[in-house]
């Protein structure tokens, strides 16, 4: 008798693989816990991506929808570093064009204003100025929109951001010029902006976005969104255990199960063990396990199955 007249065990290892869902925006997950901010991050980079990093207004609007009716502070990914930068207000990052006065910045202040004559000046940041907004158009190009009210940088930032994009933002001569000769033409000194902060995003990105609680002089080292306060950020100390959002998908689960099998026919024919991988597939649908990709662990033979065949 053969040994295909009889029936042989046969063992293989089934790897199962939970699916990820498609990333939708920043995709935020609010954790109702109670960590600091160095416990949240880790359980953040072990289970998602990493701590909320907000990029835009936009992200921002899709954090307030997260948090909903939630009503303690949670925390962000956003943590205070070492070495401030001059970054600006939409988010861009840091200046790679600046038109700086002889001698600044002089650490005067954490904002920008640009000079009647086009170079540019740290100064404190709740001086009342004229400002200029930027607008992104449909073609993609931006436009300034200038305004002659004296107010505060942050609020200008404020009516920019309601009103059209944000500040302005400055790349070239060329956009340097168009606000220059808009505060000449007034004879006065107008905000862009740009400013100055150490804060640093835990994933490492880039983004300069701020939503800060205007006024607030909560003293701590991470940033803490106060769901209370229209969603504005506060800083905290990173010590204090709280609520926290993650962002980013459900990192995959991977498990492998050891099965075997007793057949009376060949496992080791690639064939037939990729139609019992089927015939699995098929059971897991119809139990409407759906987040489940399943596959053969292979030997460097690229064999499924061995057989399992007993010694005499």
């Amino acid at each position: 008798m053969s040994w295909l007249q009889r029936v042989i065990p046969f063992v293989g290892m089934l790897l199962l693989l939970q699916r990820t869902p498609a990333l939708t925006s920043q995709q935020f997950h609010l954790i109702n816990g109670s960590l600091t901010w160095s416990e949240a991050q880790s359980f953040c980079r072990l289970k998602y991506t990493d701590l909320a990093t907000v990029n835009n207004v936009s992200d921002r609007n899709e954090l307030a929808n997260t948090l909903g009716s939630h009503v303690t502070n949670s925390w962000i990914g956003l943590r205070k570093g070492n070495t401030p930068r001059w970054m600006w207000s939409d988010g861009r990052g840091t200046a790679q064009y600046t038109r700086w006065y002889p001698y600044e910045p002089s650490g005067d202040g954490p904002c920008v204003e640009v000079f009647v004559g086009g170079t540019w000046n740290d100064v404190v940041c709740g001086h009342g100025k004229v400002f200029a907004c930027y607008e992104t158009q449909p073609d993609g190009t931006d436009s300034y929109v200038f305004y002659s009210p004296r107010l505060t940088w942050e609020d200008s930032q404020e009516q920019c951001r309601a009103k059209h994009t944000d500040l302005a933002y400055i790349s070239s001569d060329l956009n340097n010029s168009a606000v220059a000769n808009q505060a000449n033409a007034w004879k006065n000194n107008m905000w862009i902006g740009l400013f100055s902060d150490a804060w640093m995003w835990s994933d490492g990105g880039e983004t300069s976005f701020r939503y800060w609680l205007r006024g607030s002089s909560s003293p701590g080292d991470c940033a803490s969104v106060a769901v209370t306060q229209q969603g504005r950020w506060v800083a905290a100390d990173c010590n204090k255990k709280s609520a926290f959002v993650c962002h980013g998908g459900l990192k995959a689960k991977k498990m492998f199960m050891r099965m075997t099998v007793r057949s009376d026919v060949d496992l080791t024919d690639s064939t037939i063990s990729d139609a019992l991988l089927e015939k699995l597939e098929m059971v897991l649908s119809q139990q409407s396990i759906t987040d489940i990709n399943v596959s053969w662990r292979r030997d460097s033979n690229g064999d499924a199955f061995r057989r399992q065949l007993k010694i005499a």
